[in-house]
């Protein structure tokens, strides 16, 4: 039986830019877990350094969910 609940991540594009994050958004598709939020917070930045790409990580993360069936929430902060 489904269940309301939901479980929330909050991950930074840091984390996302990471082979396993990308692959547990394939994952939870196909195992149609409907009950997962996630909240990516894109600040370029890694514990090693800048995240690659140059800024593109944005739209890059955008299509990775969108084309593995997630809906996608775009907040920019913009001065």
């Amino acid at each position: 039986q489904p269940t309301p609940r939901k479980v929330w991540a909050f991950l930074g594009d840091g984390e996302t830019d990471e082979p396993e994050s990308l692959g547990s958004i394939t994952l939870a598709s196909r195992e149609k877990l409907d009950n997962l939020v996630w909240v990516v917070n894109c600040n370029l930045q890694r514990l090693d350094g800048p995240v690659r790409g140059n800024g593109k990580i944005i739209q890059e993360l955008e299509a990775a969910f969108t084309g593995a069936g997630w809906n996608v929430i775009k907040c920019l902060w913009s001065e």
